[in-house]
């Protein structure tokens, strides 16, 4: 394996360069902050806010006191289990410190953000001491994406079904990463962690590159455990090339692989057990069911970096470096991962950037830089056109936000309601109320609801079309009247949301009583609570 050490030089440019890239990212973010007001609220995320909402409703849950997840978003009773540690443990962080959850959640954004980034060039560094792949390589996993910009612009989104995966689809861009989700950025920074260390257990045969590797990795799954299968096909992989490399079966290798999985074997085991043994849990993952898109949408993907890998690839296979078999089988194994009869297929993606940038900058500078005197200004230029999507991304964010849209922004008056509701409710205490009402309410407050996540709200369909007909104006009221006892149901609120699912009006139920009336938002309390089913 390489041994150049990253000099203080290399380590000030990809430092700088990434507070730079990490600033990019965090534009719209920041434009929104600057935007809010009294009337327009910022809830603290741009992109993908229904999830960003989860993830500060699982960090309060930490901030006062759990240690173990409950579902927020649904109704139903069932017992705490050790996952989301990652925000549980965020959330106390914040509490403890006494920031707010989401300055909090941004901070710990920026950090592991940071960590990610360094770490890819850290990885990058490992193989090659050449300076202009490490920097490019870098560069195509900071900043790089597909060809989404282009079917854009030729109005062809969505294709086959779905959109192009620059937008959407985290695990498979680190940019996306850095734009919104800590818990990945920590997840793929020990992952890539766990691999490098592993191959320094092959290379020294001594435990303490192991035992880091199985740190790595331990941690890697309690933050995200489907990444256990990402390191185990990517190492898995790596021990059977080296195998035929040396045509003989690496039994010493066997055993250090078998070493690390063995710290993530446990927690594998658990989450296995959790999602099938408890029944919310289980439903959660039913309802959880996330597949890879047609084939050519990886291609148009992957295109700006699949070409250049090609010659990259041949390089390495033809100089016999043992050295580059890991992100040569990595980025060879990831096609079969896409489509494992799996109902998380599309997360297997995870990490498979970093292997590929690098070959595609060893392609790149190979051949350039025998071509052309102006070889790092070709190097800059594809670089360039590999971060389109993420300019026209961060682009189209920041004029989404400039419009102080929901669900970005919410009025003044929900968020009063929901402050208000807080202070009348007991915790955990289940509030029946409109999809996008539901989404923030566990975000702001100690709460429960019936509605309001597409994945943590058990039998999701069901409960969208029983919050539909609770406020259609025909629904016989004794109905409502069993809904709410089902499950239940201490508080209704009742504001534009509501009203525009129906006109039926809560102030003439006499089994519920009216405590709160400004702005356009009513809060209802549950008279009548049967004995739960």
């Amino acid at each position: 394996m390489t041994r150049d050490k990253v000099t203080s030089a290399e380590f000030r440019w990809v430092l700088l360069a990434s507070l730079a890239v990490l600033l990019f990212a965090s534009l719209p973010t920041l434009y929104a902050w600057h935007l809010a007001d009294a009337d327009h609220l910022f809830t603290g995320f741009v992109y993908n806010s229904e999830d960003g909402n989860s993830y500060i409703a699982k960090m309060r849950l930490g901030a006062e006191g759990e240690w173990l997840f409950h579902l927020p978003y649904t109704p139903e009773e069932h017992r705490g289990a050790l996952v989301y540690t990652f925000y549980l443990l965020l959330g106390k962080i914040g509490g403890g410190l006494g920031l707010s959850l989401v300055l909090t959640y941004h901070l710990a954004r920026l950090l592991l953000g940071l960590f990610l980034l360094l770490t890819v060039y850290a990885f990058a560094a490992r193989f090659t001491p050449d300076l202009a792949i490490r920097r490019l390589a870098w560069a195509l996993v900071a900043v790089g994406s597909g060809l989404g910009w282009l079917l854009m612009l030729l109005g062809l989104t969505p294709l086959l079904g779905a959109m192009p995966l620059d937008f959407w689809v985290p695990e498979a861009f680190v940019f996306l990463v850095l734009y919104n989700l800590p818990h990945l950025a920590l997840a793929e920074g020990l992952l890539l962690w766990a691999l490098l260390w592993t191959l320094d257990g092959f290379e020294q045969g001594s435990a303490l590159p192991l035992l880091q590797a199985g740190l790595a990795a331990a941690g890697m799954t309690l933050v995200v455990p489907f990444y256990a299968g990402v390191l185990a096909a990517a190492l898995g992989a790596t021990w059977l090339a080296l195998s035929l490399s040396r045509r003989r079966i690496l039994w010493r290798q066997t055993g250090q692989v078998a070493l690390v999985g063995a710290w993530v074997a446990p927690l594998v085991a658990y989450n296995a057990w959790l999602f099938t043994t408890n029944p919310a849990f289980r439903e959660w993952t039913a309802q959880n069911t996330i597949l890879s898109p047609h084939p050519l949408h990886y291609l148009l993907g992957y295109l700006p970096l699949l070409i250049p890998a090609i010659p990259g690839g041949v390089q390495a296979l033809r100089r016999r470096e043992r050295e580059w078999l890991l992100p040569l089988a990595w980025v060879l194994i990831v096609p079969l991962l896409l489509y494992v009869p799996f109902t998380l297929q599309r997360r297997m993606i995870a990490g498979a950037q970093v292997p590929l940038a690098l070959l595609a900058a060893a392609g790149l500078v190979g051949w350039f830089r025998q071509r052309t005197r102006a070889w790092r200004t070709w190097l800059l230029a594809w670089a360039a056109v590999a971060a389109l999507s993420n300019v026209l991304l961060v682009s189209l964010s920041l004029v989404e936000t400039g419009r102080r849209a929901m669900p970005a922004f919410r009025p003044a008056g929900e968020i009063a309601a929901i402050d208000r509701l807080a202070r009348y409710a007991a915790p955990d205490d289940v509030v029946l109320s409109a999809y996008e009402s539901g989404n923030l309410i566990p975000a702001r407050a100690r709460l429960r609801v019936f509605l309001g996540h597409g994945s943590e709200t058990l039998h999701h369909q069901e409960k969208q079309e029983a919050v539909r007909r609770f406020f259609d104006p025909t629904t016989d009221d004794r109905w409502r009247q069993g809904l709410l006892a089902q499950y239940h149901i201490a508080w209704v609120l009742h504001g534009p949301a509501e009203r525009g699912l129906g006109a039926w009006d809560p102030a003439a139920a006499p089994y519920l009583t009216r405590v709160y009336d400004e702005r356009g938002y009513a809060i209802y309390r549950v008279l009548l609570l049967e004995s739960r089913p």
